[in-house]
């Protein structure tokens, strides 16, 4: 067998609700005894983890310690399906020798979750094909492809609206070296991969220290749920467990010089490299925090720190609605009316905030990134 392969029509992945498209590529110089050829798709989201816990029992009278070694795991199913492209007929089983294409089609639930790969869990979906050979070892082949929800950030009503927050902080830890107060303004809170988050920091140093450093990091922070499972291999919804990771996905960073007793303005850029959306589904999340420090010349207590809250999505908002001072970022809308579920659909996931989505709505500008990608620490 020369070739066998799947081939999708969309490389850069497909949003949900769409069909997955594509083709299975069978090339042969010889014909192949072979009953049928299967096609499947599926996707799933998946947690894994395990946990050393501490305890203790009585042995001849006497208290000993040891540790015992808990498995958490969980899975939901978003997508199963299957096809047969080809079968034999009238008893021939016989693939004759030749160029073979077989297209199929999947759809996918309007509401699967975005593709992820996490330290403690992913999402995955992929298409297989087998071809079912008599006497011989059945040829098999498997290739991913990526989900990538239309997040449009348009429709999240404090995505376009500026926030403030303020840090005042008396440095030095025995001998105080006086007021220093740190005002951090972003003109939105939400954002898409490729966009600059441009971030004004306002100084005003009352101390006798100068303030030397700025700095901005992008953290993700993902979310895991999973239950305990026996040695039997048997799952225990009582005991279910959350596991949580972050990671620094981004970081920006200026030597700055603001001396004693006078005041400045800074600017930081962060441009967003490719990243998984905000997302929450019922075993995995994931959020992100845009975390802006200031750094002053003295030897302990001597950093600023504020905190935002920031919404990743698919599609940027349009121009950025006047700055309206808060020291908080608003809740989260709540989802819009719920669609009428049988009990053979997987549960819902959500966009964070919920997303507004059509048919002839555009694809998103960028896909989420690979799993070597999402590991990466990008320095602006």
């Amino acid at each position: 067998m020369d070739c066998f392969e799947i081939v999708y029509d969309n490389k850069n992945g497909y949003i949900p609700g769409s069909n997955v498209t594509g083709s299975v590529i069978i090339r042969t110089s010889t014909d192949i005894n072979a009953r049928y050829l299967k096609i499947c798709i599926h996707g799933a989201a998946h947690t894994k983890w395990s946990e050393g816990v501490q305890r203790h029992r009585y042995c001849d009278g006497k208290k000993e310690y040891y540790t015992e070694i808990e498995h958490y795991s969980s899975e939901v199913n978003y997508v199963n399906g299957e096809t047969i492209a080809w079968s034999a007929t009238n008893g021939n089983g016989i693939l004759p020798a030749g160029h073979h294409v077989f297209p199929f089609s999947f759809p996918l639930p309007v509401d699967c979750p975005p593709s992820y790969e996490g330290f403690h869990g992913h999402i995955r979906y992929s298409v297989r094909v087998e071809l079912d050979r008599p006497w011989k070892f059945n040829k098999k082949e498997r290739e991913d492809f990526k989900v990538i929800p239309n997040f449009d950030l348009n429709y999240f009503p404090y995505g376009n609206v500026a926030v403030q927050q303020r840090d005042i902080k008396d440095i030095g830890a025995i001998f105080k070296k006086g007021i220093v107060t740190m005002t951090v303004t972003l003109p939105k809170q939400a954002y898409a991969p490729g966009e600059v988050i441009p971030i004004t920091i306002d100084i005003d140093n009352a101390s006798k220290r100068p303030a030397y450093c700025v700095r901005a990091e992008l953290h993700q922070h993902s979310h895991y749920h999973g239950s305990l499972h026996s040695l039997l291999g048997t799952c225990s919804s009582h005991h279910e467990h959350h596991k949580d990771d972050s990671k620094r996905v981004v970081e920006s960073r200026k030597n700055i010089k603001i001396a004693a007793k006078s005041q400045g303005r800074e600017e930081l850029k962060m441009k967003l490299p490719k990243l998984t959306p905000t997302f929450e589904c019922p075993i995995i999340s994931v959020e992100y925090c845009l975390s802006v420090k200031l750094d002053t010349e003295t030897s302990m207590n001597n950093t600023l720190h504020c905190e935002f809250n920031i919404i990743i999505g698919t599609i940027p908002t349009n121009q950025p609605q006047p700055i309206v001072l808060s020291s908080s970022v608003p809740q989260v809308p709540s989802a819009p009316p719920a669609i009428e579920r049988t009990e053979s659909m997987p549960p819902p996931y959500f966009l964070v905030p919920p997303t507004k989505m059509s048919d002839d709505t555009a694809g998103p500008s960028a896909p989420p990134p690979t799993y070597e990608e999402s590991v990466s620490i990008t320095k602006v």
